[in-house]
């Protein structure tokens, strides 16, 4: 008698889901420490906001070059809608966040007071919207092996 067993199939999973929920926390987190120094003057959030926008643009970055892997291996060929809006999406959100990085390195209270809070809400607004694309959920699957 054959015994079933239940494996993970992460190779039908997207490599680009994870590193972008990375990302995006990260640009979540800029607008709050941004909204938390605008309330404050407390140094202490400019710099949590620089560095969460570091690495928000890092990851980033990775995570927009593993959607091209999947464009080009045909991993969201399963994904419900074109993959282009979420990939030009979120090359805006890395765009906006580069020059919210930038703005983010000037001193004192213009690094974050106006043009850097603006800039980081442009960017979760621009998150959102992706998500109501519907791609910001995955699940993994489990499919049963004999």
């Amino acid at each position: 008698m054959a015994r079933a067993r239940s494996v993970l199939v992460a190779a039908r999973r997207p490599f680009h889901k994870t590193p972008m929920a990375v990302a995006n926390a990260c640009f979540v987190g800029t607008l709050l420490t941004d909204v938390a120094y605008w309330r404050s003057a407390e140094m202490m959030w400019a710099d949590f906001s620089a560095w969460l926008l570091l690495a928000g643009l890092v990851v980033g970055v990775l995570a927009v070059l593993a959607a091209l892997v999947d464009l080009s291996t045909g991993r969201l060929a399963r994904q419900a809608g074109p993959a282009w809006p979420y990939l030009l999406g979120s090359l805006v959100v890395l765009v906006i966040s580069l020059f919210n990085a930038l703005v983010h390195s000037r001193d004192a209270w213009t690094s974050v007071v106006p043009t850097g809070l603006i800039l980081s809400a442009v960017a979760v607004i621009v998150i959102l919207l992706l998500g109501l694309l519907g791609w910001s959920s995955g699940h993994t699957q489990v499919e049963v092996v004999e």
